[in-house]
């Protein structure tokens, strides 16, 4: 019994299919090298995990995750917006504190 899979409403041209690719490609890119840049620092120099690295992974690994979400049309703008919003206020929130 084949499985039926879901389709969008509208059907995408090989040009928008193609660019969704890229956006992901690069999201895993910014994300890969946020993972290396923590490993940098948390094997390499023995730094503990503090209120900026948790920032540093928010930054590294949500945004980039929404993005190319979003440009799949996986999540939709009704929602992108108000994560992209929580993840900046959080980020910004502890930023004048620590001067």
């Amino acid at each position: 019994m084949p499985i039926a899979v879901a389709k969008t409403a509208a059907a995408q041209t090989p040009k928008e299919e193609i660019m969704q690719i890229w956006i992901a490609l690069v999201a895993v890119l910014i994300m890969a090298g946020g993972v290396g840049g923590l490993y940098y620092l948390f094997v390499k120099q023995n730094a503990v995990i503090g209120v900026k690295s948790i920032q540093f992974i928010s930054i590294v690994l949500v945004l980039p995750l929404l993005v190319a979400l979003g440009a799949m049309n996986i999540i939709g703008r009704e929602t992108i917006g108000p994560l992209v919003g929580v993840v900046i206020g959080y980020v910004l929130s502890g930023s004048w504190k620590e001067q």
